[in-house]
């Protein structure tokens, strides 16, 4: 399978499968302020207009600190943004209980349509169901 590269940097990592009509994002650290990744909305946008309706989003949240409260109203905005792109379903691998808890909260307020695993295997599995 090959991954195109969207956006790279030391906060995350966003790429696409065009062949599994999936999205791939890595959450890295903690990001203190929306400055700190200015292109993350336009690296969705992007992302998402090399998909079709009905693609799948695995989120690798396992390096991922809890952010502050302007950050979550970032990833809002991108779980929208994914949302009206046909985003079918989500799997998120956690290994942080705060870190979890916030994302959980998060996607509860945008109606994402996520499952939290502790695996990239387990992901992977439900998500090619």
């Amino acid at each position: 399978m090959s991954l195109i590269k969207i956006g790279d940097n030391k906060f995350y990592t966003i790429s696409v499968s065009t062949e599994k009509n999936r999205a791939y994002l890595k959450i890295i650290g903690f990001w203190r302020t929306p400055e700190q990744v200015p292109d993350y909305i336009n690296h969705w946008v992007s992302g998402v207009s090399k998909l079709k309706k009905g693609f799948t989003l695995l989120t690798d949240a396992s390096e991922m600190k809890t952010h502050p409260k302007e950050v979550v109203k970032l990833h809002e905005q991108a779980q929208a943004i994914l949302l009206k792109a046909g985003v079918s379903k989500v799997a998120e691998i956690l290994k942080d209980d705060v870190a979890e808890m916030q994302l959980n909260a998060v996607a509860k307020t945008t109606q994402f349509p996520k499952k939290n695993f502790s695996t990239a295997a387990e992901a992977e599995a439900w998500l090619d169901l």
